[in-house]
This record gives structure tokens, sequence and C-alpha cells, in this order.
């Protein structure tokens, strides 16, 4: 008897640990992605970079993940996610090193997109062991893995990356992205890297499938159409609120970056704390977090004051903060029946995709529509997913 309890202690402890380490390395990948993308944009900045110069080099941080994401699926199940996921990070660290070493605009736009080539092996690896333990780490902490990155990604990239360009220059700015992404090899080889890994499962056939024959399967497109929404609509609000506080509502500076913070926080605030509610009551959470995303995108879109402005950021963020959780565990499985590393090459399309749709959508439109109005646009297809009820056998009862 004492054997047995000391044995689901001991797994009690090893599940603790690992959830704690993969939080750990959550945060570090959130802020080396971070930290980079914001020191490569002061960067260009420092050169004097025009606005088609700014959006090209947006763009080419993109590249990577769209080209590399499928590639990346089949290196996980043919090496294992510890040497994929350590070879993307020293890819990404030897173009840190080497990209203030030429400083002209090109050469920057040129080592941003091979940079962008290590994201697929990393973002893949990680959400293939993440989404592979999900049932024993529990999914009411489904939140937590994406809460960690976005932390680690929106606070506190930008704010180490804001102060130590100013202070120390390129090259040393550079050359600290670099320690930081080989911080993230350290944390994962000592912490999570070095246990049991993933097993690989490769379909009904024994065989990895194309992309295209995993497209075909309901619950594979209605989880990548949510990721898609989802990050569209998030990358959406992050770039335009700005633009709409400053130029359409003649708001003060400080006001738009609350208005983002208070977004973000609540989106985190509920990813950590809303995976018991979430799990309990699948199905009304979904309504829920539908209804708030729809009722903040009504409110975004007639809000004139900083008050009532924030408030729908708060409740766009909480929304999709609830959205989020549900599309995290229905990833996880889903790739119980195709396989982890395939869900999360599906993981690795979907969102990156919607993120660049939703930040290319206002500037394509913006001739036309306004921005504010625009928010409104989002509203049918959050109806519409909403409406949809998921198959039963692929989910939590949603």
């Amino acid at each position: 008897m004492t054997t047995q309890g000391d044995n689901l202690a001991g797994a009690s402890l090893s599940t603790r640990s690992f959830l704690n380490g993969l939080v750990c390395l959550s945060l570090l990948m959130g802020l080396s992605i971070g930290y980079s993308r914001v020191v490569t944009t002061l960067y260009a900045v420092k050169m004097d970079a025009s606005g088609w110069m700014l959006a090209a080099l947006a763009m080419s941080q993109s590249v990577g993940m769209l080209v590399l994401a499928t590639s990346a699926g089949r290196w996980v199940d043919v090496y294992g996610v510890r040497v994929v996921f350590v070879v993307g990070s020293a890819w990404a660290m030897l173009m840190c090193l080497l990209t203030p070493l030429v400083p002209t605009f090109w050469a920057l736009l040129l080592f941003s997109a091979a940079a962008s080539l290590a994201m697929p092996p990393r973002f893949v690896s990680i959400n293939t062991i993440f989404m592979s333990r999900l049932r024993e780490l529990g999914k009411q902490r489904a939140g937590w893995f994406r809460a960690a990155h976005v932390v680690g990604m929106t606070f506190l990239g930008a704010v180490l990356a804001t102060t130590l360009f100013p202070l120390h220059g390129p090259v040393f700015a550079f050359w600290g992205a670099a320690a930081i992404f080989a911080l993230n090899i350290a944390v994962f080889l000592l912490g999570i890297g070095h246990g049991r890994q993933p097993e690989l499962k490769r379909g009904k056939a024994g065989e990895r499938g194309t992309l295209a024959q995993l497209f075909k399967a309901m619950p594979a497109r209605r989880v990548a159409i949510w990721e898609f929404s989802i990050q569209s609509l998030n990358a959406y609000f992050a770039f335009y609120i700005v633009i709409i506080v400053l130029r359409y509502l003649h708001l003060p500076e400080r006001t738009a970056g609350f208005v983002v913070a208070t977004q973000g926080l609540a989106f985190v605030l509920t990813l950590v704390t809303a995976g018991r509610l979430v799990v309990g009551r699948p199905r009304a959470s979904r309504i829920l977090g539908g209804l708030l995303v729809v009722s903040a995108l009504i409110g975004l879109a007639v809000s004139r004051a900083t008050a009532e402005t924030c408030i729908f950021a708060a409740v766009l963020g909480s929304g999709l903060g609830l959205l989020q959780i549900i599309n995290l565990t229905e990833f996880a499985i889903l790739g119980e029946t195709i396989g982890f590393s395939q869900a999360a090459t599906i993981n690795a399309l979907a969102g990156p995709c919607g993120g660049l749709f939703g930040g290319l959508l206002g500037g394509l439109l913006e001739h036309w529509i306004a921005p504010q109005s625009l928010f409104l646009a989002f509203i049918p297809l959050f109806i519409l997913l909403i409406l949809i009820r998921p198959g039963k056998k692929t989910t939590l009862g949603v």
C-alpha cells in the first residue's frame, strides 16, 4: 500500500515538474520571439526604413511558418522532438548573431526571413509534447501554456527590447536575442527534453498523411478554422486598435497602449483561470465565449471614449481566452486520432495564417471601410462558428 502511494506521489511530482518546465519554456519561447521581432523593427527604424519596407519586414517574419510548417511535422515524426527543437533554436541563434554584422536593410530583410525558418521546428515540436501530455497535465490547465507564451512575447519581449536596444545598440541587442535562444535550448534539455518523448502516431495506415488529406476530415478543418479566426481577430485588434484610437478617436497615445494592454491582460487571465469552467461546462463556455466576442465587437465598433473602449477590449480578451482554451483541448484530442505532430502542424499553419490575415485586413480595406467599423465584419464568422456544433468523437462535449 505504501509503495503504491509512493508511486502515485512520484507520478504527481513528475507531472508537476514537467508542467513547471513546460510553462517556463513557453515563457522563454514567447520572450525570444517577441524580443527578436521588436529589436528587428527598432533596427529597421534606425535605418530610416519607409512604410513599405516595414511591411515587407513584417511579412518576412511569417515566411518560415508558411513554408516549413508541414515539413516540421514530418521531421518530428522522423527525428523526434528533441533534435528538431534544438536544431531550430540553434538556427535562430545563428541568424541573430549574423544579422547586425551586415548593417543594411536588405541584409536585415534576408536574415529575418531566414530566421523565421526556425519557428516551425520549434513551434511544432513543443506543441507536439504539450498535446501529447495534456490529459496527464489536466485539460483545465490547457490555457497555461498559451498564457505563458503570450506574456513572454507581448509583455516581457517588448519591455526588454525597448530597454536594451536604445542603451546598447543593435549588435548587443541581437546577440542578446541569440543568448535567449541558447537559453531556450538549455531549459528544454534540462527540463522537459530529457524525459520520455511522445509516442508518434501516424494515422490508421501507419503512415503520415499529407496536409490535403488531413484537411479532408471535418475535425481538422474545424479546429483549424477556429484557430485561424481567433488569431486573425487578435492580430487585427492588436494592430489596428492603435490606429483607431489615435487617428479616428483622437485620443492620447497612452490610451492606445492602455487599451492594448487591457485586452492582453484579460486574455492571459482568462487562459490561466477559466480552465475549470471550460472542462466542467464546455458547451456553456463556448456559447459564453462567443457572446462575449460578439458583444465586444459591437461595442468596439461604436466606442468613442477611453473608458468604454477599454471595457470592450477587456470583454474581447476574455471571450477570445475562453474560445482559445476550448480549441487547445480540441487540438490535443485531434492529436490522439491523427498524431500529435500532425495536429501541431495544423496549429502551426492555422494560427500564423490567421494572424497574417488579420494584420493585412485593415490595410487592404481601410480605403473603403474604416477600421473601427470593420470589427463588425468578424461578427457573422463567430456566430456561425458558435452555432455549428462539433462532432462528439473529437470533443469534450462542447
